[in-house]
């Protein structure tokens, strides 16, 4: 779950209450297996399935919010200038939040609106071009549609791997918050500074394919503060991220994510000040 999540979900709670770059290295042959390219076939169908607990706890006691969303992701792909163009759809899309405050939610009868568009550079820069939103009903903000393509794409150094060879590759991104369609306007930006550390642990073994796995971490920190009704809102957050990841250099794809998130941060609005905390499993399978 992202930190826009994180945010989206605070908001909820409110309504109710009231770049970097690869490092530089020996540049990687023609070929090389660590490279972008038009994959063979040129599609790809990925399932992707999220489950949080978060924990926010105010001045009178504690609120828990339990998530969980899945989706299946068709993608077609084809050369593009900057690298390989993927487009595709979002199907298959359910959500459900189970909550002590707010009650539960089940989002399974809900639409996917939009296309899925992003250009995937030789490395692994993405450019985001469309991202679909979920319509359809009253929907509570805590559960949009989640995708995270560099988790789907992650950015590889321009050199040679070999297994125990680590790097690090740092993304910072601005937060619209007045985008996240909250049921209370919150104008402003934030930060979202992401460092990505990679390790090449070697090849395993499944299912009779041979796999290079390779670690995946990172450490995100937000600050920010909005102004609502005259008042400011600040909000300190940080996060954690570590798992696997599973690339068929084959065919050029990542085909298994199994990632672990964490999230500790605090808020204050309407003079009440609140932590929160949030923990749970993302896992990601190539399914055709």
């Amino acid at each position: 779950m992202s930190n826009r999540t994180f945010l989206a979900a605070a908001a909820t709670l409110f309504a109710a209450c009231a770049s970097g770059g690869p490092a530089p290295g020996e540049s990687a042959a023609a070929g090389d297996s660590y490279r972008y390219e038009v994959p063979t076939p040129p599609t790809a169908t990925y399932r992707l399935a999220d489950t949080t607990t978060m924990i926010i706890g105010m001045p009178d006691g504690e609120m828990d919010m339990a998530m969980s969303s899945a989706s299946t992701v068709e993608l077609t792909f084809a050369a593009d200038s900057g690298g390989v163009r993927a487009t595709g759809t979002v199907s298959d899309y359910s959500s459900s939040m189970a909550s002590t405050m707010l009650g539960n939610v089940d989002m399974s009868g809900v639409d996917i609106s939009g296309d899925l568009e992003f250009v995937v550079g030789p490395l692994g820069d993405v450019e985001m071009i469309s991202t679909p939103e979920v319509t359809g009903a009253d929907l509570p903000t805590s559960m949009p549609f989640q995708f995270n393509a560099q988790e789907m794409f992650p950015r590889f150094p321009d050199r040679r791997l070999q297994p125990g060879d680590m790097w690090a590759d740092t993304v910072i991104e601005s937060l619209d918050l007045e985008a996240l369609g909250l049921p209370v306007p919150l104008p402003g930006m934030g930060e979202d500074t992401t460092i990505y550390n990679y390790t090449l642990l070697g090849d395993t073994l499944v299912d009779g394919r041979t796999l290079r796995k390779i670690t995946l971490s990172n450490v995100v920190s937000v600050q920010t503060s909005v102004e609502e009704a005259g008042q400011t809102m600040p909000m300190d957050m940080s996060s954690t991220l570590d798992g696997f990841i599973l690339w068929d250099a084959e065919r050029g794809l990542v085909v298994a994510a199994d990632l672990v998130r964490t999230m500790d941060g605090s808020m204050s609005m309407m003079g009440m000040s609140m932590s929160m905390t949030m923990a749970g499993p993302s896992k990601l399978r190539l399914v055709n």
